[in-house]
């Protein structure tokens, strides 16, 4: 029985590291060096041929600069392709705070363009026709812009509640080339509306790929982990969500993954932030395209991916719906609600947010745990305090459980030398025999009052817990970058690791004060050796986990240690109780065995004399 308790506590254990791993698989990084890839001059002399006079001339103008601030962005578009090349998130527009990059160069702005994308030619708002010579004169060319009278750069300045309107151009009567994009800024929404047209000698194009990306997330992030995970592409097929990992769509499908069927929505976005298209009616496709490159932080290198989304839309002047901001629940709420009486069917942008395996069973628990320490922190003013009163009040309604959980326990320790022996006589036993099946009833008889289980059910049912509250930390911004005693940021890891040497070495002493189901020695020195490796295991695990959630877990480690401080306490007066009287007695006799009674045994003891 020993054995088999110390074999399930191993396979428990490798469950957990299992599941962990499933849940928040890292990036990967490679130490090795990465060839990064050059565009050939012969490519760009081509590219440049294919350009008719007229476009080459609008080239050589100077391309402008237009910035749209509003209180909750910044905003600038480049006339040269009438693309998107920074959007700056200012503040959290449910709380008011102001947001930055994770970088460590303090508080830098947080971009969500990358910037390497724009050294490559890459940027959102890009057409892609398939005919290579028209998606030059559209990438390269300069579009005037209806309504902007100003030679050099322009910025537009809105406050709450204002809107503006840009119409960038481009006509090449030469080409019969006509593109129009149409974009409608409103400073109290993060992201934008946009309505296409591109004609062809008066005639609408049969289709075009508009560029959703590349790779939208925070720029300064400098290592993705377990619980930092790279810009990824997210699209609702069919009403299921589509998740389209970089790594994978390198190495798997060629750099190009095709997305096919009813596309309510498509995006790209990191754990944070994504940029989203909702078009006005469902698509048939999305693209998901990826370009491998080399990242270098403190001197180690990371390889990275570029991910766009191209998504194949009409030209007759078809409107989209962008959100460029956080992938917060209560704001992906609020913009679900407008999108959706916007475009006149249910859109449901919550469903960026990656719950995991077990979606079904950490979503209703996670949202639940966000109101509850958003109350707690406008009382307390702290997310840390809040998490702290919620984590006393999480372990106040599993004391009963853990309670039946050590009396269990207690119990299976002073039946456990019964069981032993009740063991070793099953082993001389035939299962044919009558009276083995008297012995295995007193057995389960001892295994339902010990519960041997008990310890690990207590765990199981935490478990869910722990997973919510970290899926609760990621969907929401008040966790980010919110400090607390040492930790500038609740969502990120502790920079100096004292949280989690702490939860691991409290981790280790709740489990030597509570009590084991055994006292034989071998089953002692296997639980030792269970009470030093799981901490050390947990240690790895969340060694860079959201300093958060290990406040969750360092401080129900610290309550859990004072309830089985006061437990062991009032259970003292039971261990005085003398183990079980033994119900059966079993005599040898030959080759067979009889079950008697004490009774009767002594009264044969006393006629024999």
């Amino acid at each position: 029985m020993e054995q088999r308790r110390f074999i399930l506590a191993l396979i428990l254990s490798a469950t957990v590291l299992i599941v962990w791993e499933y849940l928040f698989r890292p990036s990967v990084p490679q130490t090795q060096s990465v060839r990064q890839p050059v565009a050939q001059p012969t490519q760009q002399a081509q590219a440049q041929a294919l350009l008719p006079e007229s476009v080459q001339t609008i080239e050589e103008a100077p391309p402008k600069t237009i910035t749209i601030s509003t209180p909750l962005y910044e905003a600038k578009f480049s006339s040269r392709g009438a693309v998107l090349e920074s959007w700056i998130l200012k503040k959290n527009k449910d709380t008011g705070r102001p947001l930055y990059s994770v970088g460590r160069d303090g508080k830098q702005p947080l971009e969500l363009i990358s910037p390497i994308g724009l050294e490559r030619g890459e940027a959102p708002l890009q057409i892609r026709t398939g005919d290579q010579a028209l998606d030059t004169i559209l990438d390269h060319s300069s579009y005037s812009i209806v309504g902007v009278d100003a030679q050099g750069d322009v910025r537009l300045e809105l406050e709450g509640g204002q809107t503006a309107r840009l119409d960038f151009v481009l006509r090449d009567p030469k080409m019969g080339i006509e593109a129009i994009k149409t974009v409608v800024f409103d400073a109290d929404r993060y992201g934008f509306d946009l309505i296409l047209k591109l004609t062809r000698d008066g005639n609408p194009l049969p289709e075009a790929r508009l560029a959703i990306g590349p790779s939208i997330g925070d720029q300064g992030i400098p290592r993705y982990t377990f619980y930092s995970v790279p810009p990824e592409g997210v699209a609702i097929v069919d009403d299921e969500v589509k998740r389209v990992h970089a790594s994978s769509v390198h190495k798997d499908d060629n750099d190009v993954k095709k997305l096919q069927g009813k596309i309510d929505w498509a995006g790209v976005g990191d754990t944070y932030f994504a940029m989203v298209a909702i078009p006005q009616r469902p698509v048939a496709s999305i693209e998901y395209r990826t370009e491998r490159y080399e990242h270098q932080a403190d001197g180690q290198k990371e390889e990275r991916f570029l991910i766009t989304g191209l998504m194949a839309i009409p030209t007759d002047g078809f409107p989209l719906r962008f959100y460029v901001g956080p992938k917060d629940h209560y704001l992906l709420q609020e913009a679900s609600a407008t999108i959706s009486s916007t475009v006149g069917r249910p859109v449901d942008l919550e469903r960026l947010i990656d719950y995991g395996f077990l979606a079904s069973l950490s979503r209703p628990l996670a949202v639940p745990i966000l109101w509850a320490i958003k109350r707690l922190y406008g009382v307390t003013g702290s997310y840390g305090a809040a998490i702290i009163i919620f984590t006393i009040a999480i372990y106040s309604l599993f004391f009963p459980l853990k309670w039946r959980s050590t009396k269990a326990m207690k119990r299976a320790q002073k039946v456990a030398p019964r069981m032993k022996e009740l063991q070793e006589r099953l082993k001389r036993l035939k299962p044919d025999d009558p009276r083995y099946k008297e012995l295995q009833m007193e057995q389960l008889k001892l295994m339902k009052e010990a519960n041997f289980l008990g310890g690990c059910m207590l765990l199981l049912i935490q478990m869910p817990f722990i997973f919510a509250l970290y899926r609760a930390i990621t969907i929401s911004l008040d966790f980010r970058q919110a400090s607390f005693l040492w930790m500038p940021d609740l969502s990120a890891a502790d920079p100096l690791h004292i949280l989690p040497i702490l939860m691991a070495i409290s981790m280790f002493v709740l489990q030597i004060v509570t009590p084991s189901p055994s006292d034989d020695p071998a089953a002692k020195m296997q639980r030792n050796m269970m009470a030093i490796l799981l901490p050390v295991m947990m240690l790895y695990m969340l060694w860079r986990a959201p300093s958060g959630l290990l406040v969750y877990w360092f401080v129900g480690n610290l309550v859990g240690f004072g309830q089985q401080l006061v437990i062991n306490r009032m259970l003292k007066s039971e261990d005085d109780e003398p183990p079980p009287t033994k119900r059966v007695e079993v005599e040898s006799r030959g080759k067979g065995e009889r079950a008697t009674s004490p009774a009767s045994a002594a009264a044969r003891r006393t006629a024999n004399a």
